[in-house]
């Protein structure tokens, strides 16, 4: 399921520290979104809001017309990736995609091109068969 995710106002504090301070946004269904920034500037606190990791502490984030701030992570249909060690060393880069669609019990037939499709969306295609020691930082 695709939503279109809209942030109002949003704020994110640690004790004194504001790490994102009234930032707005929206990303309409299915459009490539990209966060880009330097280190440090509230990327990641964003995307872990998003997701349901951290909590909002003002404004809101919504999927389509729902406001979700109070909404658990796992019944928000969204999956994250991190960067580092997030993925398992002794699958393949293919198993390691489809392991949240079997989790999730996605249609075994299915998973299959579901990879494919994921796996050439992000032009790795070509690489669904390493392992992830196998491969470079930016892959």
């Amino acid at each position: 399921m695709s939503h279109g995710v809209i942030i109002k106002d949003a704020v994110k504090r640690y004790g004194d520290f504001t790490a994102l301070k009234g930032v707005n946004l929206e990303i309409k269904q299915g459009e490539f979104f990209t966060l880009l920034g330097p280190s440090g500037c509230g990327k990641t606190t964003l995307l872990r809001m998003i997701a349901g990791f951290n909590s909002v502490d003002g404004g809101e984030i919504c999927f389509d017309d729902k406001v979700i701030n109070n909404l658990e992570a796992h019944k928000r249909d969204i999956g994250m990736v991190f960067q580092n060690y997030a993925i398992f060393p002794h699958l393949t880069v293919a198993e390691n995609v489809a392991y949240g669609l079997k989790a999730k019990k996605y249609p075994k037939d299915q998973i299959p091109g579901k990879v494919e499709e994921a796996l050439d969306l992000v032009q790795i295609k070509n690489l669904k068969d390493r392992k992830p020691n196998e491969l470079s930082g930016g892959q």
